[in-house]
């Protein structure tokens, strides 16, 4: 069985990895930069 350090230090690296994931994932199919339509409105 493993430690109970090794299960904590394995939990937090995990939580790391997956922390921001939503964010990152909408910066990947939305992008970042904003549309004309919200720099510079309609027209």
């Amino acid at each position: 069985m493993a430690s109970k350090t090794k299960k904590v230090k394995t939990i937090r690296k995990h939580k790391k990895a997956r922390s921001g994931a939503k964010r990152k994932a909408a910066l990947r199919t939305k992008g970042s930069t904003k549309s004309q339509k919200e720099l510079f409105g309609d027209k």
